[in-house]
């Protein structure tokens, strides 16, 4: 083989090495966006099953322990509305906001 032809693949496996290591950093990056979203969601579970246990216990408690027809109206009452008031909010988003970390895009 001669030089010229050795130099020729030298650049072409050099060009290789360059093109799979800014694809392992795009990648990377990809991943730990998505990481970051699926702890959010984790985040977002744990704190809802822990209210959703938090409430069905006090309701619990009340129809149970209590036995007034008044308390028992309001523990079921006040649980929905701010259930209700939740999903309306959430249904009331009409755009969505893309945020920007350090200045970037």
């Amino acid at each position: 083989m001669s030089t010229q032809t050795l130099m020729v693949l030298g650049g072409l496996a050099l060009l290789g090495v360059f093109s799979v290591w800014r694809a392992g950093r795009k990648s990377a990056a990809k991943s730990m966006k998505g990481v970051r979203e699926v702890t959010r969601m984790t985040g977002n579970t744990i704190r809802l099953i822990l209210a959703t246990v938090i409430i069905a216990g006090v309701q619990w408690l009340v129809i149970v322990k209590i036995g007034n027809t008044t308390a028992t109206w309001i523990a079921l009452i006040v649980p929905a509305l701010l259930a209700a008031a939740t999903i309306v909010r959430l249904m009331a988003i009409t755009e969505l906001v893309h945020t920007t970390r350090g200045g970037r895009r």
